[in-house]
């Protein structure tokens, strides 16, 4: 799509990458950014031939965080923009269907770390980090970063990173489990384009059930997650995807998922 001067939309197959492209902020979240990456999100969400989302970026990182320089709107906090802007980005990666798969080329700072983490999976350069450097300019981590990473870290470990305005190296990023596979930063596209692509040949349904029970859990009882599993299952058990999948069994063969 055209349409888009902050973003590249490209539809291949069964998937959609979307990379940010503001190459020389280091892709910098500004206004128009934000705008548009929540219509790309909305419109590979709603395009019921796409089963995954790659979110990368062009140039030396996938962002170093909010685009200070730009400002608010008239009246507009900080806090309002959080909410109004960022916040519905956030919650359609958790929320949206598709699997989505976050690829940092280098360094992902600040919001744009909240926002790869916020993604269902995480491609890394070996040579990439992750900053939190609010602290710096008197600032707390915002966009979720101080959820995802307590989960992560644990208190210490991401206290000290917070407090300290630090960076966490990839390698230490893959072993906490942010990122879940490490590249050369000239393949950390094409990486995560591979793994969308054999991601799409699996059940659309199986995958969409599990990111919500997933999602659900961190706050769900164990008693409350096996009825949530529970009620899954059945929603699987009846697709037609189940019935190919047992066929294809069978008859020893890859099954042909339909998202039926």
């Amino acid at each position: 799509m055209s349409d888009y001067q902050c973003l590249e939309y490209k539809k291949v197959g069964m998937v959609t990458a979307i990379h940010l492209n503001r190459p020389d902020s280091l892709n910098a979240f500004n206004r128009q950014m934000r705008s548009e990456l929540l219509i790309a999100l909305e419109h590979a969400n709603q395009d019921s031939d796409v089963r995954v989302v790659v979110l990368g970026a062009n140039g030396r990182g996938f962002s170093s965080g909010a685009d200070l320089a730009e400002g608010f709107l008239d009246g507009q906090t900080v806090e309002d923009q959080i909410l109004d802007e960022y916040g519905p980005i956030l919650s359609l990666i958790g929320a949206m269907d598709k699997t989505v798969i976050a690829a940092s080329p280098g360094v992902m700072a600040g919001v744009g770390a909240a926002i790869a983490m916020r993604c269902d999976l995480l491609v890394m350069a070996e040579t990439g980090n992750l900053m939190m450097a609010f602290s710096n300019v008197g600032l707390v981590p915002d966009g979720g970063a101080s959820w995802q990473l307590l989960r992560y870290l644990g208190y210490q470990r991401c206290y000290a990173l917070m407090a300290e305005g630090g960076r966490i190296d990839a390698s230490i990023c893959l072993n906490a489990g942010i990122a879940n596979k490490l590249a050369p930063a000239d393949q950390v596209l094409d990486t995560a384009m591979t793994w969308a692509e054999k991601l799409a040949l699996r059940a659309p349904v199986a995958l969409r059930e599990m990111k919500k029970l997933l999602r659900q859990a961190a706050d769900d009882s164990y008693d409350e997650t096996v009825k949530r599993e529970a009620k899954a299952q059945k929603i699987c058990v009846e697709t037609a995807d189940a019935k190919e999948a047992m066929q294809a069994f069978f008859e020893k063969r890859p099954p042909v998922f339909r998202g039926e």
